[in-house]
């Protein structure tokens, strides 16, 4: 065969058609254009000229000469003001958004969108997007409740300006919902939560099904979609949270009613991807420039993270008024303290064996002790302002009848199989009954609360002679692990050590199961979990736990190591801390992501541990380059650990940071 000589194209030449050929068949939005370009986006409510600095009773309303320096900075420093379809023709690939982009919102529908701000924005040629709240346009005569207030309409744009504005090249009109900026009420305590995300609780016929739930969003969004519709001739295709609250459940429903943009509460920079819902800063308190630039300086510094674990079995009285006094005395606690989070029991364990007798939300499988979780995480958050985290179990449920031993973890010792003996009656996550019923068990505590984050509880574990249920051993045989018997599995050691680490992986990749349900109805949601210090100061013992730390490092948002030698039995407590302290040091890990939670209470002797050791243990954490701790019990009750002892190194109030 003859060879045919084939000329070397010019290198740059080459290069450049590849590029041309790659944007072609990908657009300017693939991830070689995308992962270089972000944009900033802003949340803005009314703006007056009589608004009292700080303190004005409206904390989300702007001063005009403030806005118009904003206008001004944004255009000296080269900021692109860019318009929502220009961000999703970039996200299309259809054309590439500029540098230092920025997306100007203001929600609600106020009258001063029309008056003052439209001026502005035609005088800066700015584009921005108005979220409209159908339900409070109408005749100026007419009155709405917005909060706890009555307002007359003329507060807000009429039909006719919002015509007027979106004939505009410069502005979108959103919806901002119909009637869904408003709180309602959400568990038998009758605390109001946000419209969009809960399901109502009626007194007489208890919680709003899912059913109901699903029209009565579908009904908002079609009226509000198509009130703008009729009343602008243009179809909205963008969908602002009202209080920046929403779900996956809620946005399924949006999209189907036309919406293709989502619009959220959420600080730092957006990533132009495909992500649907977009981040903004919301403009509160009035921000003068040195306030304003504040939003585009990326800080490396990580605040750091304290934390109080709480019972609520500590909460939980017979007695209602008892309880709302038990709370109290919780939240007052938590607010003085000033910490981040409260890692919220969930669950009912008043035998503290680590079991779920019973739950705190209402749910198809667990006796629910008490409809208190809601109550309780929605007023730290609002009357705290901690973030709460869902501290749950991931597997040691108990539902008192068979299924509890046809669904256990087995163990092999001795020749025999048997359920389980450890401390925690366990369900195996290899038997997809017992899994599809603890995922029912995390979809009704994400359905019936809103929280920040989930912590993982420590009964997710497997010794070194469990979980050989049948569902377990098709499971590792599925993942390449072939034994011919459970004696061979045993004594054979690199079997043995594949066998761990396989355990190990599948807690880890059930969990995130877990998360996903949860996100559901919670998107936004962080992860924690538990660890047992021996993973740290002697890795092997991943074959009794297991745990790995540095998968749990890579897996979850933090890892809370169980820092408590007086649970561990350590003959000398101090020396213990130290020990786990140099070799926690030894992990190439990000320090951020670790947490050290600390013992407040010697269980072995019912006796709780003295104020002036855990300082000590936190000191020596702050010293070693640790800034991440909190402590488990909190009794809130009996004052321990010692409130005026104890915050001076749990709280964060002095640290110099922008409250969200």
């Amino acid at each position: 065969m003859r060879k045919i000589k084939i000329k070397t194209l010019n290198k740059p030449l080459l290069i450049f058609g590849l590029l041309l050929l790659f944007i072609f068949q990908n657009g300017w939005s693939t991830s070689v254009y995308k992962n270089k370009v972000a944009y900033y986006a802003f949340c803005y409510h009314d703006v007056r000229n009589d608004v009292l600095g700080k303190l004005d009773n409206d904390g989300f309303a702007v001063n005009e000469r403030y806005l118009i320096q904003h206008f001004q900075w944004l255009k000296e420093n080269g900021y692109a003001v860019v318009s929502n379809k220009q961000i999703n023709d970039a996200k299309k690939g259809i054309t590439p958004l500029p540098e230092k982009a920025v997306l100007l919102s203001f929600d609600d529908g106020f009258s001063s969108f029309y008056h003052t701000i439209f001026p502005l924005l035609k005088l800066y040629d700015y584009p921005a997007t108005f979220g409209i709240v159908t339900h409070w346009v109408g005749e100026p005569d007419e009155e709405v409740q917005i909060g706890n207030k009555i307002e007359s309409k003329s507060k807000f744009m009429s039909w006719g300006q919002i015509k007027e504005l979106s004939d505009s090249p410069l502005i979108e009109i959103a919806s901002h919902s119909h009637d869904l900026h408003k709180g309602v009420l959400s568990n038998p305590q009758l605390n109001t939560q946000p419209a969009a995300v809960t399901r109502i609780f009626d007194p007489e016929n208890g919680y709003e099904s899912e059913a109901n739930y699903s029209n009565r969003i579908k009904n908002d969004m079609n009226t509000s979609y198509g009130l703008i519709t009729v009343h602008t001739g243009v179809n909205p295709t963008t969908f602002i949270w009202p209080y920046g609250a929403f779900s996956e459940t809620a946005w399924d429903i949006a999209k189907k009613v036309g919406f293709e943009t989502s619009m959220v509460l959420e600080d730092g920079e957006n990533v132009l991807d495909n992500k649907e819902h977009m981040g903004r800063f919301l403009i509160e308190k009035n921000p003068s420039m040195k306030d304003f630039k504040s939003y585009f300086i990326e800080s490396s510094y990580k605040f750091p993270k304290r934390v109080v674990h709480v019972d609520l079995d500590y909460i939980y009285d017979e007695d209602p008024e008892q309880q709302n006094t038990n709370l109290g005395l919780l939240l007052d606690r938590i607010k003085a303290m000033s910490v981040s989070t409260v890692y919220l029991q969930a669950f009912a364990d008043p035998d503290g064996d680590g079991n779920t007798d019973a739950v705190y939300f209402p749910n198809n499988h667990l006796p629910v002790r008490a409809d208190l979780f809601n109550r309780v995480s929605w007023q730290l958050r609002t009357r705290a302002g901690v973030e709460v985290f869902a501290w749950m179990p991931v597997s040691a449920f108990v539902l008192n009848n068979p299924k509890d031993q046809d669904w256990a973890v087995k163990s092999y010792k001795k020749g025999l199989i048997e359920s389980s003996a450890n401390n925690y009656k366990r369900w195996s996550i290899f038997n997809p009954e017992a899994k599809s019923t603890i995922k029912d068990i995390y979809h009704s505590l994400s359905q019936n609360s809103q929280f920040a984050g989930v912590l993982y509880h420590d009964d997710a574990i497997l010794t070194d002679f469990e979980d050989v249920s049948d569902h377990a051993i098709q499971y590792y045989k599925s993942q390449g692990l072939y034994f011919d018997s459970l004696n061979e599995l045993f004594e054979d050691k690199d079997l043995n050590q594949k066998w761990s680490e396989l355990k190990t992986q599948a807690l880890i990749d059930f969990t995130h199961e877990l998360t996903d349900v949860i996100r559901v109805s919670n998107p936004a949601v962080k992860t924690a979990r538990n660890i047992y210090a021996p993973l740290i100061t002697n890795p092997e013992s991943e074959q009794w736990f297991a745990q790995n730390f540095e998968k749990f490092i890579a897996s979850y948002d933090v890892t809370a190591v169980m820092a408590m030698p007086f649970m561990e039995q350590a003959e000398n407590p101090g020396q213990w801390m130290d020990e786990l302290i140099e070799k926690t040091k030894t992990f190439d890990v990000d320090v951020d992501k670790v947490l050290f939670e600390l013992q407040a209470k010697n269980w072995k002797t019912n006796e709780p541990i003295a104020t002036e050791t855990l300082k000590s243990q936190m000191i020596k954490l702050q010293q070693a380059g640790f800034p991440n701790y909190g402590y488990y019990p909190d009794d809130f009750i009996a004052d321990h650990p010692e409130l005026d002892e104890i915050k001076e190194l749990m709280s964060l109030s002095w640290y110099p940071f922008r409250a969200k």
